[in-house]
């Protein structure tokens, strides 16, 4: 089933299965299993087996009949990577999506584990290959023109993008190092439903340790950390002197402009400049352009240089970042702090941010101490030190709308990540 969806990150949806389990307090109000249970045991029904995982192999060739460019959400009436759909069936669909460059593919799962090691495994990449030969559809004249030998078309596929969901601090931890150690040109996080607040920073770290506009003017205002060598602190002093008409705040612009790493991220470098000198691990200092200091642990430091995109791409892993309340019968509102903290985080590092909706539930415009009044609810923790929360009122999806602080947030990442 290829459709025109309401779904606001996405072109069109791809539902090459059909059916889940529920895995995680995200899927406890799941629309797809509402809509499908509905018409279970209805005979000739496209869901007459309801939710039960179901392949769908008359849609894998869809994609190759669309010769305009459009962004495919893969499965949103499933999970690629459920346990019941096998290895040799997920080859066949990354052999269409290899087969179809045209197209961007956002897969989005709760299942990290076995992506993480089926799509980490060489052999899967083989089974892509073998399908690409073997599968009769994937030679139909009508559908592509092919040359022979087949060319390679590269891993991994440049033009899918990986997501997990993650509604909570518990499903941020244990699925994003999941999402990091699988083979993706773009990595992303659906957080939606967003359930509680969440703390990315350790995966989106910040470009720099403040924003420029926060950076003081004088020297003599600025403090060091102590891992910092003195010697470090005296020749980016000495570039950044405020007898040049530089300044701490000079300074961490460009470090803003430049993408570099985040300032005492650990990273790692080359020592020296050129392809031939060793990698070294420390905390990076920006110090100008593409050039900065590594730290070691015993206090010595190594001179390095950062590509400004291919090292950006490096240390910042996850490209984007969708956020959204929860909708339907039964959905639980989203604290509006949670939904900020999340753009903030994603400002201050420069991924793009995506605001999907508020859901059932948008802020009334009131702080409230105590319980709430009939007909609205609070949500989140206290926003001040009195113990005001924000108070929210059930006024559908479409009235809720979608903007945050004012304006609606329709961000993308740009390029393919490293």
């Amino acid at each position: 089933m290829s459709t025109d969806t309401k779904i606001e990150w996405t072109d069109t949806t791809w539902n090459v299965v059909t059916g889940c389990e529920k895995v995680s307090p995200g899927c406890d109000n799941c629309y797809a299993e509402t809509f499908a249970e509905r018409w279970r045991g209805v005979p000739g029904h496209h869901f007459e087996t309801g939710f039960d995982v179901t392949l769908r192999p008359e849609r894998l060739t869809l994609p190759m009949k669309w010769r305009k460019p459009r962004r495919v959400f893969v499965n949103s009436m499933s999970d690629l990577f459920h346990k019941d759909i096998p290895d040799e069936y997920i080859a066949k669909v990354f052999a269409v999506m290899a087969l179809t460059p045209q197209h961007t593919y956002q897969i989005l799962t709760k299942r990290h584990g076995r992506m993480r090691s089926l799509l980490g495994n060489p052999d899967f990449e083989k089974q892509v290959d073998r399908a690409l030969l073997t599968e009769p559809a994937f030679s139909d004249p009508k559908l592509t023109k092919r040359t022979w030998p087949l060319p390679k078309p590269g891993w991994p596929l440049s033009n899918v993008w990986l997501g997990v969901s993650v509604e909570d601090q518990k499903r941020a931890d244990i699925r994003i190092p999941a999402l990091i150690d699988t083979p993706a040109a773009v990595r992303f996080l659906s957080c939606e439903p967003l359930l509680g607040p969440v703390d990315l920073t350790k995966w989106v770290p910040p470009v720099s340790p403040m924003l420029p506009s926060e950076a003081p003017l004088k020297w003599s205002e600025w403090t060091w950390p102590d891992w910092v060598p003195a010697e470090v602190r005296k020749r980016i002093k000495e570039f950044w002197s405020e007898d040049w008409g530089r300044s701490p705040r000079t300074w961490m612009q460009d470090m803003h402009q430049q993408g570099a790493p985040a300032f005492g991220s650990v990273v790692r470098l080359r020592d020296g400049f050129g392809s031939e000198a060793p990698w070294t691990t420390g905390r990076f200092v920006h110090a100008w352009n593409n050039i900065g200091r590594l730290v070691r642990d015993d206090g010595s430091f190594a001179y390095t240089s950062f590509h400004h995109a291919l090292e950006r791409r490096r240390q910042q892993p996850i490209s984007w970042v969708i956020v959204g309340g929860e909708s339907g019968r039964g959905a639980r509102p989203m604290a509006p702090q949670w939904a900020t903290a999340l753009r903030d985080q994603c400002t201050a590092a420069d991924v793009p941010f995506f605001f999907k909706q508020w859901g059932e539930y948008a802020p009334t415009g009131w702080l409230v101490i105590g319980g709430a009044k009939k007909g609205v609810l609070v949500a989140g923790e206290p926003v001040d030190d009195l113990g005001h929360r924000v108070e929210l009122a059930r006024v559908g999806k479409k009235k809720a709308g979608r903007e945050l602080d004012g304006r609606t947030w329709d961000q993308y990442p740009k390029a393919a990540a490293a």
